[in-house]
């Protein structure tokens, strides 16, 4: 063979395998193609979950963002309407408590002769703030729903409301009345009149050394002063809050030197019944860790006394307030002339009352009459709850064991006998000391501390007022006027 044959041979060979490998890679890059495809498009898939995942778990969270700022944005609108709604509801009782006082004349008008018959006399003012919450019922209370009232700790109850609406008397007065079926919840009205305590404050109607010795003579008589042993003798054996010994004395003389304008210590002789002054009144407060000065001024708040040294929790649960925010319990107020309402005074203030007059007899130094005098009157309020004294004077003729068959202490010994154990021993009241001591006692009340109790849904609003309605009330100058039929605001207080 020739070697021309020969290369070509060769040539061709080479062009064969040329062309098998071109096909065998074409061959290859359309599978790796293939495969890379098929692979891409698996991936793609995947990401597309991952997508979806994503953007249902963003909406998700923005729905529930947008739930929780709309389900606040609603239960806030919802308690400030229901805030509202209790506001009003509180400040209607109120208004209605003061139109109740406004009429109470001619209350008295209509039950005058009921009363001469059982008394044989002129009723006196008749406590109808006492009565406000049943009055007013009606007006506060809508069928079925429950009802806001206080118990004796202070706290507030829930009672399930009826069908029935009910005055509070035994007959339904107002369940046909128009425009009372849309009450938007409930209002409580608690009421007492101011001149029920001892004023501890300067009194309105008594100025210098009078002032001084009427209101600590009433208030060492209060914490026990007068008795021995007395039940609150621990009371001033032990250290107060601020690690000093407080006595009586010194609490006597301490709330005192708050009110009264000069800056010398008050020093009072419960044995001689006077008060002088000696000594600087703020050395003791200025020995406390974080010092302050005595104010020298009227108090403007029953919490203001928590500031006097010695008045700490013991005391205050004792004499001030026993039972924590129940108006009914307070014992001393700041407001009111100092003259005390027999007729509405709890029997200790009554007590405290007549022995800062007559110290040295035994109803005011044995403890045990003492406790007849405020048993036995506890009692008969109980069991007969109208006022007795038409008068002051009929007051010291209880005190004094006098009067005829209506009167209270001649009917008492008439149903337990003369000899009883209950009675206490009447006191004799000095010719010196009878008319300062019947000027000492009113049978009206002319300042009245109502709190009302506006509750809608779970809202709940109080306000406290003291309302004024003496009549010797003025405008301060240069106004000019006198007392408005329903009274002015003495002090006021939304919580």
């Amino acid at each position: 063979m020739s070697v021309a044959t020969t290369a070509g041979l060769e040539l061709r060979a080479t062009a064969r395998r040329r062309r098998h490998v071109r096909l065998v890679g074409s061959a290859g890059s359309q599978r790796h193609r293939e495969r890379a495809h098929f692979t891409r498009g698996k991936r793609q898939r995947g990401i597309a979950l991952v997508v979806a995942i994503t953007t249902i778990a963003i909406l998700s969270a923005m729905l529930a963002e947008m739930h929780e700022a709309t389900s606040t944005a609603f239960a806030v609108s919802m308690a400030e309407r229901d805030r509202l709604q209790a506001e009003y509801m509180a400040d209607s009782g109120l208004d209605l408590t003061r139109l109740l006082v406004a009429a109470e004349p001619r209350i008295r008008q209509l039950v005058g002769p009921m009363y001469q018959m059982l008394i044989g006399r002129p009723p006196p003012m008749l406590p109808v703030w006492n009565l406000a919450d049943s009055i007013l019922s009606p007006f506060c209370h809508r069928p079925g729903m429950a009802r806001v009232t206080l118990n004796e700790d202070g706290s507030r109850n829930t009672e399930d409301g009826d069908d029935s609406e009910d005055s509070g008397f035994g007959f339904d007065a107002f369940s046909s009345a128009e425009g009372l079926e849309d009450l938007p919840g409930t209002c409580t009205i608690v009421s007492v009149a101011e001149n029920s305590k001892i004023n501890i404050n300067d009194p309105l109607y008594l100025d210098g050394d009078r002032a001084r010795r009427s209101i600590a003579m009433q208030l060492f008589a209060l914490i026990g002063g007068y008795q021995s042993p007395s039940p609150y003798d621990p009371l001033f054996e032990g250290e107060d809050a601020d690690g000093q010994y407080t006595s009586r004395l010194d609490i006597v003389s301490d709330i005192l030197d708050w009110w009264d304008p000069d800056t010398e210590r008050s020093s009072f002789d419960p044995g001689a019944g006077t008060v002088t002054s000696a000594g600087a009144e703020d050395d003791i407060y200025q020995r406390l860790d974080d010092p302050y000065k005595v104010k020298n001024a009227p108090f403007d708040s029953l919490e203001e006394m928590r500031l006097v040294r010695g008045v700490g929790d013991d005391f205050w649960a004792t004499f001030v307030e026993p039972r924590p925010h129940d108006p009914t319990s307070r014992i001393l107020t700041i407001y009111g002339s100092g003259a005390v309402n027999p007729n509405e005074a709890p029997p200790a203030v009554l007590l405290a009352r007549v022995c800062s007059f007559v110290n040295n007899q035994p109803l005011c130094t044995n403890p045990a009459e003492g406790a007849k005098f405020i048993q036995l009157l506890s009692t008969v309020r109980a069991m007969i709850p109208i006022p007795f004294f038409t008068r002051s004077a009929d007051f010291l003729t209880f005190l004094e064991g006098r009067g005829g068959p209506q009167d209270l202490y001649p009917m008492l010994v008439g149903y337990l006998g003369p000899d009883s154990l209950l009675l206490f021993q009447p006191i004799t009241v000095p010719a010196a000391k009878r008319r300062d001591m019947q000027g000492s006692f009113v049978t009206g009340a002319r300042i009245i501390d109502v709190q009302v109790t506006g509750q809608v849904g779970r809202s709940s609003v109080t306000l406290d007022a003291i309302l004024n309605f003496h009549d010797r009330w003025t405008p301060p100058p240069p106004n000019a006027g006198r007392m408005p039929g329903l009274g002015i605001f003495h002090h006021f207080r939304i919580d």
